[in-house]
């Protein structure tokens, strides 16, 4: 097959950026073909906010461009990864006028939510879920706290719903998990076109046991209170002692996780890290430890985690402790409750063998569920599905 991806790049390096570049290696390795159309950052372009909000409802440049490039490299499909802020969702018209179906993989809440990730003033927002009007986005600057911003997406949004460009333009919605397609078909979206396709992440190639001169706990991810960190820096104080916890990334939390450093022996911090040596870290863990507070697709660090069958301990949010209770590969606490995450946390501490005994179970949910092989498959499956669908 012959695939044109398209993503608009966001300036903090996420999980997307990581998988349009995972899933073109695989598809190249599968003999497929496959180009890439993308835009930088809307920090990266120079735009004022009027001509940035222009493009967030449509980018006719870039719907120009999609159609140049299905011209001239003829795709039997066109993936898109996120349109948003820039490119804008014009390309799945682009691609539909052309006779090509576009499918798309919600990397975030957008399609649903301005500020993508339905968390709002340090909690869980759904305001705007199930309304095609999405006005307390608008109301609340979700966007960048921008008005502007935040009203142009949203006419985005209500615009593209109201030409059904949403509805007969995307052949396909890849959700990471069953909680976002839940989440979506709530929100209006036709439920026979949405699927749940999970990343994967490359083989390390090896499983090796925990580390047995030192009992670890590891943390790997940015430091900004959406991702649990000082939930996780107060239940710590709370766990009894026997092991110890290894902090690995960076951010704006990066001064108080070194605080507690200085006073608490037991905390090690490592900073930014390679992705080898993350893997280490997480390899010689007992669990690695996720307590995002937001509805955060399915984080790279649980893949990694249990591709070298380390168990992992995750906020009790449906969209990432669903499968991992699933399959018995960790625990889940009281997202946002330090008080659970530490008795959790002791639960573990008292029991060396609890963390050792799931290890087996982690490869194998990796193996089943977020390998290479098994993504290619699944991709191969959507793509045929949807050039065979007149």
């Amino acid at each position: 097959m012959r695939i044109l991806q398209l993503h608009n790049h966001h300036a903090s390096l996420g999980g997307a950026m990581e998988v349009l570049a995972h899933e073109a290696e695989l598809l190249f390795e599968g003999g497929h073909a496959v180009t890439q159309y993308t835009l930088p950052a809307a920090e990266e372009m120079g735009l004022s906010s009027v001509r940035a909000g222009a493009k967030a409802v449509w980018n006719r440049q870039s719907a120009a461009e999609v159609e140049r490039r299905i011209d001239d490299f003829r795709p039997d499909v066109v993936h898109v990864h996120t349109p948003f802020p820039l490119m804008s969702p014009a390309v799945f018209r682009a691609a539909y006028g052309r006779g090509v179906p576009a499918v798309t993989t919600l990397h975030s809440y957008r399609y649903s939510c301005v500020a993508g990730t339905c968390h709002r003033d340090g909690q869980l927002c759904e305001d705007c879920v199930g309304k095609k009007l999405k006005l307390p986005g608008i109301r609340h600057r979700c966007y960048h706290d921008s008005l502007g911003a935040s009203g142009a997406l949203t006419l985005g949004l209500v615009l593209h719903r109201s030409l059904g460009t949403f509805h007969r333009c995307v052949a396909r919605y890849l959700t990471l998990t069953d909680f976002s397609r839940r989440l979506l078909i709530r929100d209006g979206y036709p439920s026979d076109r949405i699927v749940v396709k999970p990343n994967s992440v490359p083989d390390p190639g090896f499983t090796p046991e925990a580390r047995t001169d030192e009992r670890r706990l590891v943390f790997a991810g940015r430091l900004i209170d959406i991702k649990g960190v000082r939930t996780l820096l107060d239940a710590w104080a709370k766990v009894p002692p026997g092991m110890k916890l290894v902090i690995a990334g960076d951010g704006p939390l990066r001064s108080v996780v070194e605080e507690l450093v200085r006073s608490d022996p037991t905390v090690e911090y490592v900073g930014w890290v390679s992705e080898s040596d993350v893997l280490a870290l997480m390899a010689g863990a007992e669990a690695v430890l996720v307590p995002s507070e937001w509805y955060e697709g399915l984080p790279l660090v649980i893949l990694r985690s249990l591709a070298v069958g380390t168990p992992v301990v995750v906020s009790d949010l449906d969209n990432f402790s669903e499968d991992v209770i699933a399959d018995d590969v960790g625990w889940a606490f009281r997202v946002g409750d330090p008080e659970s995450l530490a008795s959790t946390l002791a639960t573990l501490v008292a029991d060396p063998e609890l963390a050792r005994s799931r290890r087996s179970a982690a490869r194998k949910s990796y193996e089943s569920r977020y390998s290479p092989p098994v993504d290619l498959r699944r991709l191969e499956d959507v793509y045929r599905s949807v050039t065979a669908d007149p």
